[in-house]
């Protein structure tokens, strides 16, 4: 069902009945607590069958029948497991070692907790020869969804992280600071199933030492609710949970680093980890100034760009939807982005910010977990980052009135963004029926900087206009966000009540000054001066409340009920005054810049699913109606109200099938809708950048988009060889997509603006026809006869997007096409090396002229080489190959990065002191290509050269044995152990 047409009117609720609303469910969700979900343990102890000696590290898995979730463990020194928050149903208990038998049992829970006992595995049939090669080979198992990786069969050196040895695990891809696996992005990292450091992945990639990992556990992981109810609503996160050696789960371990080079440069840090049975302590901190940025996005560009830089200037599109208070990155009215509500970027896609950073950061977890009812984590993070950018733009006009004409730009960009963030996770069991989680996060960032722009545009050999822009600008942001799900099930298996509360809250203010002189030429020449202060203060609100029943109709079937209400206000405020020279004061309020704006949006929705499950398949079916109001009230500077209604159905569908033999199959389909933010509601002109106007349009309508994923995994434990596979797309009808109007050499007026010759004029619309296609496939096969693991990747893809241009439809497709290679050692811990090639080669293809249609060939070659010989000397080398073709003249990059390392190892092995040398050829280059369907653009932007580094590095390791083995039992413990654990090379 489609958007009821923008002339039908709704009148809105009042603010008596929205309070009435809101009162309602915060009433409903207190008066749950009253009721009373049965939750039971699973234990027992696992010996071996030669010694009845216990068997630590051994993996135990636990899976639910009704919907294949699994949750994971790993045995105690003692062998011991225990699983607690186990509800009733039928699950599959299997418990694993390498180089003994595996052990499977069949376990039906109803209203008491299981205890298994003594589960003595047997050693496999052949030789203990035979026994050490299959387990030295054993380096990958699929437990239906999960895929879990045996770290022992990927050698990595004594000092690596957990980001070194993830990148040795086929179907992994880590590039430009984000995390892929299976062609997903990671969006979460656990450790031992804990939260670490909130959802934040670098900081526990780079701060756990690969020498504490025995497993890692690849698998997308339902939100709570879901998790509780059985129903999956297509609403996963790719997940990593790292699981820790049990005898390394108890100690302190870490490192601290201080170095000094040439060129003024400098890295001090460090890290300290406090493991105990029940609780764990991180504290890490680092300063530097080689662009060594640790942490996530909402740390580093909170306030993206500041106010008015060249980020924002460019206003190329409408943005993204940001949280409650949609996004203010720049001067007077910026584009769509993240001030406080994140601009929907994610913390995980995180790159080198441009530039040189200077980076001063500082960070605290902890959690707590005992057998008891409460369970907590919380993390704090400081970060301080100041920037020097130095950019140079190469922008080519392609239209037919624009035939000839480019655009030049160097600009210069100093910036110091400051942030705070603290989230945490509070689970507390209330009693057996009833459990409660709280997860808060507030962010606090401020943000001030400058901008200096010189730009020039030519027709041919002929001036057209020339530019010359300075900003500065003060930001500040406050956002604070809490989830809370309770959850109660009732006697009959099956039958649960939960709720999920949302709310958020954000505010951001900022003053900006923009100074700017505009030169046109022409048959009119024309100089556009501008000197003005602005001002803006952004607030929003927003609530979600979902209530769900579930009922058992059949032992394999069950019915899900569900209402969600939703509520976004956001109020925002912007002020433009020029400067007057009588006075010396900006106090002429520039009007068309000026603009005070509401916007409410409400939705309603009404849901229905059924569920069906068998021992090896799970089909959820669920629809949605819902109905939603979107209600702009403009009061400055003039009053204007535009109310839109929408009806729409939504379906989803989630289907998965385990085969034999490791190989599963997930299908996942849902639909769903996106409102505009109110920065792209917003009527508001943005004027920063006289080449670049842009503003908002509250004639906007919320899309709707259609979303499918097949993926299929495949692993062949006998072999190793693993095979993962994905096939996504998404269809958009009113996807919120950009119109902009180029001017030609007489200039134009559009929406009543002058357009000056060479100028650009953009806002948001909505257009049809926006859809993409996505595969990805991944195989990975060890080499036993050079000791290595081989992994090829491949991506396939092919993008729609509409925008219209000059008034004109354009659709601008985008065929891409990649492959990747990756040969790691498995040698051993002394020699690690690994060699990666990724190729990939795009075309743009533009419907309304091929003028835009373009093709560009990206070819990046990786050789990373780590070396421990002699009296502990360590060499340390990587060197990087970059190629592209098909960019502008001067543009085209093909350079070498060749960084090294000598150390020398010290005080038992703990220590390290080396000299570093980054960039040893001098050939350091960032480029980048920006192609619409009006302009092809190429950027290069400053980026760090070469220094030397001298550095000392000391590991701290301390590890207790947790609950002590007897001593006459140890020795042989061991001497098991090794021989059956990390020993020998995983070829």
């Amino acid at each position: 069902m489609g958007a009821v047409k923008p002339s039908e009117t709704f009148v809105g609720l009042t603010g008596t009945m929205k309070t009435k609303v809101i009162t309602f469910w915060v009433g409903l969700l207190l008066s749950g607590f009253s009721a009373t979900a049965q939750y039971w343990v699973v234990k027992g102890t696992v010996l071996d069958s030669a010694e009845n000696l216990p068997l630590p590290s051994a993996t135990v898995v636990l899976t639910k029948m009704a919907d294949s979730t699994k949750r994971a463990f790993s045995t105690t020194e003692l062998g011991e497991f225990r699983i607690t928050g186990v509800t009733n149903g039928q699950y599959e208990l299997s418990i694993s070692f390498v180089g003994f038998k595996s052990f499977r049992k069949k376990l039906d829970i109803k209203d008491a907790s299981a205890d298994v006992g003594q589960v003595i595995l047997a050693l496999d049939t052949k030789s203990l020869n035979d026994v050490t090669v299959e387990a030295l080979a054993e380096r990958v198992r699929q437990n239906g969804d999960t895929t879990e990786f045996n770290a022992a069969a990927f050698k990595v050196n004594p000092d690596a992280t957990a980001e070194t040895l993830l990148e040795k695990l086929p179907g992994v891809v880590i590039q430009n600071g984000q995390v892929q696996a299976q062609g997903e992005t990671v969006r979460r990292v656990l450790v031992d199933g804990r939260e670490f450091f909130g959802d934040d992945p670098n900081a526990a990639l780079r701060n756990l030492p690969a020498e504490i990992i025995e497993r890692i556990q690849v698998y997308d992981q339902a939100s709570d609710q879901a998790q509780f109810t059985g129903f999956m609503d297509g609403e996963t996160s790719k997940t990593l949970n790292i699981i820790t050696r049990a005898s390394m789960r108890n100690g302190e371990f870490g490192n601290v680093y201080a170095g000094a080079g040439t060129n003024n440069t400098y890295n001090a840090g460090g890290s300290i980890n406090l493991f105990r049975e029940k609780s764990r302590t991180t504290i890490l901190g680092h300063v530097n100034n080689i662009n060594i940025q640790n942490f996530s996005t909402s740390d580093l560009l909170g306030i993206t760009a500041g106010g008015g830089r060249r980020g924002a200037m460019g206003a190329r599109g409408g943005g993204g939807r940001g949280g409650a208070g949609g996004g203010f990155s720049g001067g007077f009215g910026g584009d769509a982005g993240g001030f406080g509500g994140g601009g929907g970027a994610s913390n995980f896609l995180v790159g080198q910010q441009g530039g040189i950073s200077e980076t001063k950061a500082l960070g605290i977890n902890y959690s707590y977990q005992d057998k008891g009812p409460l369970k907590f984590s919380g993390s704090y993070f400081f970060n301080q980052s100041d920037n020097q950018s130095d950019e140079s733009v190469f922008r080519q006009f392609t239209l037919p009135q624009n035939e000839g004409q480019v655009y030049t730009e160097n600009s210069y960009s100093p910036s110091r963004n400051i942030n705070h963030r603290f989230s945490g996770e509070l689970e507390y069991t209330i009693n057996p029926k009833n459990s409660l989680i709280i997860r808060p996060r507030i962010t606090l960032q401020d943000n001030s900087g400058s901008g200096i722009v010189d730009g020039a545009t030519y027709m041919g050999t002929n001036l057209l206009n020339t530019a010359y822009t300075e900003n500065t600008s003060i930001l500040e942001a406050l956002s604070f966000n809490n989830n809370l799900l309770y959850r109660h099930s009732f006697e009959k298996r099956g039958r649960t009540f939960s709720i999920n509360l949302n709310t958020g809250l954000n505010e951001s203010t900022g003053d900006s000054y923009l100074i700017s002189e505009n030169i046109f030429y022409g048959r009119n020449p024309n100089t556009v001066e501008l000197n003005q202060f602005g001002d803006q203060d952004t607030k929003g609100f927003n609530m979600t409340a979902n209530a769900t029943y579930t009922e058992p109709l059949t032992d394999k079937t069950q019915l899900l009920v569900s209402y969600r209400y939703g509520y976004q206000f956001n109020d925002s405020k912007r002020e433009s005054f020029d400067y007057e020279e009588a006075t010396g004061q900006y106090s002429n309020l520039n009007m068309p810049l000026s603009n005070t704006f509401e916007n409410d949006y409400i939705t309603h929705q009404s849901t229905v699913g059924y569920n069906v499950r068998g021992q090896k398949a799970n089909l959820t079916l669920r629809g949605t109606y819902q109905w939603a109001l979107l209600d702009n009230d403009q009061t400055f500077p003039i009053q204007d109200n535009v109310d839109r209604k929408f009806g729409n159905f939504i379906p989803s569908v989630v289907y998965r099938y385990r085969f034999e033999n490791g190989r599963s199959l997930n299908i996942n389909y849902r639909a769903s809708t996106d409102a505009p933010s109110v920065s792209q509601l917003q009527s508001v002109i943005n004027n920063t950048d006289p080449l670049n106007i842009s503003a908002g349009n509250p004639q906007l309508d919320q899309s709707y988009q259609h979303s499918a994923t097949i993926r299929y995994n495949k692993v062949d434990m006998s072999s190793n060889r693993t095979f993962f596979t994905l096939l996504s797309g998404s269809f958009s009808n009113n996807q919120i997509s950009t119109s902009s109007y180029v001017a030609g050499g007489d200039g134009a007026t559009v929406d009543g603006i002058r357009l000056e010759p060479g100028a650009r004029y953009s806002k948001p619309v909505n257009l049809d026809g926006y859809w993409n296609l996505r595969s990805f496939l991944s195989y990975g096969v060890p080499l036993g006869f050079i000791k290595s693991n081989l992994n090829f990747t491949g991506t396939l893809a092919y993008s729609q997007s509409p925008e219209l241009i000059n008034n004109q439809l354009n659709y601008a497709k985008t065929p891409t096409a990649g492959l990747g290679l990756v040969l790691s050692s498995n040698i051993s811990e002394k020699v690690d090396f690994t060699i990666s090639s990724n190729s990939s080669f795009s075309w743009v293809e533009n419907s309304l002229q091929s003028q835009a249609n373009v093709n560009y060939f990206n070819q990046s070659t990786r050789l990373r080489l780590n070396w421990i010989f002699g009296d502990g000397l360590v060499y340390r080398t990587t060197l990087s190959h970059t190629a592209n073709s098909g960019l502008s003249d001067g543009f085209n990059q093909n350079f070498v990065l060749w960084n090294m390392e000598v150390g020398k190892k010290m005080l038992q092995q703990k220590a390290e002191v080396k000299l570093a040398v980054f960039d040893l050829l001098k050939q350091n280059q960032n480029i980048r290509r920006n192609v619409t369907g009006s302009y092809i653009e190429d950027n290069q932007t400053q980026i760090l050269t070469q220094y030397f580094m001298v550095s000392f590095i000391y590991n701290i390791r301390s590890f207790g044995t947790g609950n002590a083995i007897p001593d006459d039992r140890m020795e042989r413990f061991q001497q098991m152990r090794e021989r059956f654990g990390r020993g020998g090379n995983g070829g």
